[in-house]
């Protein structure tokens, strides 16, 4: 299930699952589909002891614009996706077990994606490609 950033592959689809001002803010996968918007988000926050039924109530509410986005990311199951959330605990792991449900090949950032931005000093290659962080 969880997949440590070293290794992800070149052919992988990078899939950040916060929400867009999240990402935004932190960007470091390519691609965003959020699992909750802001507003559940905030609330969330305020109300942790919730925290799976806001996000699997974002995953209902938005499940076939979420579904059109993973095939069409992966390719229609061609490409195997890597999900990432802020450290990995809910949202991600949620949206790999859809993402599992619909037949596509997926994993999730072990950690999340908080610590490489927390810790400056981790030498990361950009999964843009072009640039080291």
């Amino acid at each position: 299930m969880f997949i440590k950033y070293e290794d992800i592959k070149d052919l992988d689809v990078t899939i950040d699952v916060r929400t867009k001002k999240e990402y935004e803010n932190m960007k470091f996968f390519v691609y965003n589909i959020p699992i909750i918007n802001e507003d559940d988000y905030i609330f969330l926050k305020n109300h942790v002891y919730l925290a799976i039924p806001i996000v699997l109530k974002g995953l209902i509410k938005n499940n076939k614009a979420i579904k059109q986005q993973l095939y069409k990311l992966s390719k229609d199951k061609k490409y195997r996706i890597i999900l990432g959330c802020s450290q990995g605990r809910l949202r991600s792991p949620i949206m790999y077990l859809y993402a599992k449900c619909l037949g596509i090949n997926a994993k999730v950032l072990k950690g999340g994606i908080k610590p490489f931005f927390i810790n400056k000093d981790y030498n990361i290659k950009n999964l843009y490609g072009f640039l080291d962080i």
